[in-house]
């Protein structure tokens, strides 16, 4: 900044700045805004092979994505889907490290998501390829459930609020709280020509509504769905799989300062 400007920095110390993520954090609350916030970007796990055709993506889109933009949605009525799958990028990974009946809850956790999304959108579930029939791959490639006694600390407790929000600032995501983050492919059942992918992440913010160890975990996929389900609606009516570009909402704008 020029000196005798006359401007002043929006944040002057870190006290102020801290203090304008905890109002805005008030605002979400008050708002009603959604539990999960997407992340910042999100690490490719394998599981859809090659990445090279994703791009970055723009306001509700997921963080990579391809839409094949030769490919004609109107042309399939009906969908398969594939055995939804843990897969995990390393053997650190906190998939590698939950019990069977967590593992168990995740799966149906995914095949629900896909089963409501089809619903919504009015394509008929078939165990059949064809030429008809698309068929959905999905993957959960990260999936951590949050510390719920440590995460209510960080929200009542003033004295631990302030630098968590500035963790959360440094970190995208935080301080406890839950996470998860998937992958998914539609194909062509006949041929397997690639028509849609993508791969996203969402974190959990500092919410007191959120009970559960796994709730993170569980709104992140209800966020997905909404956005699923929506997208897929507009590929029947539209024919292309090529979402157009949408400003972010106000809950959007939102989502990207809360902690």
């Amino acid at each position: 900044m020029e000196q005798g400007s006359g401007e002043m920095p929006l944040f002057h110390d870190s006290s102020s700045r801290t203090g304008a993520l905890l109002a805005v954090a008030a605002v979400a609350c008050l708002c009603g805004c959604s539990a999960t916030k997407q992340a910042r970007d999100v690490e490719p796990s394998g599981f859809l092979g090659s990445y090279s055709s994703l791009r970055k993506g723009k306001g509700e889109e997921p963080l990579l994505v391809y839409a094949n933009p030769a490919a004609d949605c109107r042309k399939y009525t009906k969908v398969m889907i594939d055995p939804v799958t843990l897969w995990a990028k390393s053997g650190d990974s906190w998939l590698q490290k939950l019990e069977p009946k967590d593992r168990d809850m995740l799966r149906k956790l995914g095949t629900d998501t896909l089963l409501d999304v089809m619903n919504k959108a009015r394509f008929e579930v078939v165990s059949r390829p064809g030429p008809d029939v698309m068929r959905v791959r999905l993957a959960l490639t990260e999936a951590e459930k949050a510390n719920v006694l440590l995460k209510e600390g960080t929200v009542l407790a003033p004295y631990v609020t302030a630098p968590a929000a500035l963790y959360s600032e440094t970190t995208g995501q935080a301080l406890f709280t839950g996470d998860a983050a998937f992958e998914l492919e539609i194909l062509d059942s006949l041929t397997g020509q690639r028509m849609y992918a993508a791969a996203d992440k969402r974190v959990g913010k500092l919410d007191v509504r959120d009970f559960h160890e796994w709730d993170d975990v569980k709104e992140a996929f209800k966020s997905w769905g909404e956005r699923g389900a929506r997208r897929l609606v507009q590929c029947r009516m539209t024919g292309s799989f090529v979402s157009s570009p949408k400003e972010q909402s106000f809950e959007e704008k939102i989502d990207d300062n809360v902690p």
